[in-house]
């Protein structure tokens, strides 16, 4: 009977919710019922992955009308007016969700419309997850292909949209149809856009596929969350170890000329995330400097195709939201990197990203040129994204900061950043002739990728990082506290941010080993590696 309920759900549920409200139209917040009653019919995984996925194999278009989809999004504005629906139609059956009166009836009986059914929907744009890696889009959905661009959200319970913000990841699951939309305001012409009606939403956190942390097992097929369930479960540190050395070699072989100790910082950016922000535990920005310049690009030849890093499409292998920014005096110019409102509608930056996610800027399309009075602009916001992850979004008469999360990595060709001041400075070390230049530019499909088993254990270290968190034991504390009043008695400038740097990077070394406490080798460790880093700039 269930199953049957549930079929039916999924093929008519505007069925579904009629009878929904002749059994429970009374209830006192009725969107908040549906919402409760749809979310149960399909809590199971089996039964939630019966709901349609819309993606670009699935466009709206391709969908039967007024069906029961699901659509992964990033919440791109919440700043569109609410709208006014009949909750309850004259003939006493449901209205909202996309229901209306027959169009004989309604307008034999518009005149006797109850203005007290009357009631407020929340109307949001919802854009596909910008930064999303296809692995990941595969794993939560079981699908090939990548998502649907952008659709009109008509969210019911009011309480839900509450708690949405900009950048926020949502999957949306409701009836998809087609609505007028006025797009551009100063003519005021209406066009149809395709919308979903939400009958319940599933919010998604930070690393969208979380691992725990410290692994416990190595991935299989029946564990995909790299849990153990049996009493004998333990962290396993050696095969941590093992496998961490693994995926710095092949990072290190596959995008930066072989170089160990340049790919051993990029994993420490890979994991770095927001672990607080009062007091600001920011992830700290990266540049890998004398990272040679693309090879040209042959003048039949568009531009547009620069290369890119083969460091993204491996970026791209590893980790759930990873965002390519290659930089040329043209784009920082013309386009903008901040959101901004204009007639009432929010537009889009290119910094407007899900929170999590790792991005890789590319300096090496920047030749000689003016920088505008745009691309200053753009400059001051991604550095303002380094250094205190916020971004800011522009209104007609002001400009408000919001929180980001966003960890950066620069490749740049000199020895330091073009534009950027950064937290850490990298040289990388490699050939730099011609074969050894073009294999930094590799395409994907160039890579030696590791075994499947190999890359879900990759995964699961960098994705389980993300999500770790470290203490400092006491003993731990004060040899910390000791070396550092050695150093100082060694050299007077040493001060306290050279300290904050060192415990930043222990922390880092020591979630990339998945070891949730910081020991004192670890911090010796990582002390040593950034005391080699700093020797390689001097």
């Amino acid at each position: 009977m269930a199953a049957d309920y549930r079929t039916q759900a999924l093929q008519d549920p505007t069925t579904v919710l009629q009878e929904l409200y002749r059994a429970h139209g009374n209830a006192e917040n009725f969107p908040r019922f549906v919402a409760e009653h749809f979310s149960q019919l399909f809590e199971t995984p089996g039964s939630y992955k019966r709901i349609p996925t819309l993606n670009v194999s699935s466009p709206p278009q391709s969908h039967q009308d007024r069906s029961l989809v699901r659509f992964r999004a990033m919440v791109q504005d919440t700043s569109l007016s609410t709208e006014m629906y009949l909750s309850k139609h004259n003939d006493g059956s449901c209205g909202g969700w996309g229901i209306y009166e027959a169009e004989a009836e309604s307008s034999s009986s518009a005149r006797e419309v109850d203005y007290t059914h009357l009631q407020e929907c929340s109307v949001l744009w919802a854009t596909s997850v910008p930064a999303e890696s296809e692995w990941c889009a595969h794993e939560l959905d079981q699908l090939e292909g990548g998502m649907c661009r952008i659709i009109c959200a008509f969210v019911y319970d009011r309480n839900e949209v509450e708690t949405f913000k900009s950048t926020d990841i949502v999957t949306f699951i409701g009836i998809i149809s087609t609505e007028a939309c006025v797009l551009d305001r100063t003519q005021e012409i209406a066009i149809e856009v395709p919308t979903l009606h939400v009958l319940f939403t599933k919010s998604h956190g930070p690393g969208l596929v979380p691992r725990v942390f410290p692994r416990l097992v190595r991935r299989t097929e029946e564990n995909h969350q790299g849990v153990s369930i049996g009493e004998s479960a333990k962290p396993i540190a050696q095969d941590n170890a093992d496998t961490r050395r693994e995926l710095i070699r092949w990072m290190a072989e596959e995008a930066l000329g072989g170089d160990l100790r340049a790919a051993e910082w990029v994993l420490f950016s890979c994991i770095a995330r927001v672990q607080s922000r009062h007091p600001p535990l920011l992830p700290p920005s990266l540049v890998v400097s004398r990272f040679p310049a693309p090879p040209p690009v042959p003048s039949t030849v568009g531009p547009s195709a620069t290369p890119v890093p083969t460091l993204s499409a491996v970026l791209a292998a590893l980790l759930p939201l990873t965002y390519p920014l290659n930089l040329s005096l043209e784009s920082l110019n013309k386009t903008r990197y901040t959101p901004e409102s204009k007639d009432e509608d929010l537009h889009a930056g290119v910094l407007q990203l899900p929170q999590g996610t790792v991005m890789l800027v590319s300096e090496g399309g920047v030749r000689e040129g003016q920088l505008l009075e745009q691309g200053i602009m753009n400059v001051r916001a991604l550095q303002e994204v380094m250094d205190a992850q916020t971004l800011a979004y522009v209104f007609p008469f002001s400009q408000f900061s919001f929180p980001t999360d966003i960890s950066c990595i620069i490749v740049t060709e000199g020895r330091k950043s073009a534009f950027f001041r950064t937290d850490f400075n990298i040289p990388l070390c490699a050939p730099n002739d011609s074969a050894a230049v073009a294999a930094l530019y590799k395409p994907a499909d160039q890579i030696k990728m590791p075994s499947p088993e190999k890359l879900a254990t990759f995964r699961d270290l960098v994705v389980g990082a993300r999500c770790g968190k470290v203490q400092v034991p006491e003993a731990t504390s004060e040899h910390i506290q000791a070396q550092f009043v050695l150093e100082r008695q060694r050299d007077r400038n040493v001060t306290a941010d050279d300290l904050i740097r060192w415990m930043t990077v222990s922390k880092l070394h020591a979630l990339s080993l998945h070891e949730p406490t910081l020991s004192v080798e670890t911090w010796q460790h990582a002390k040593a590696l950034d005391d080699q880093r700093r020797a390689l700039l001097s």
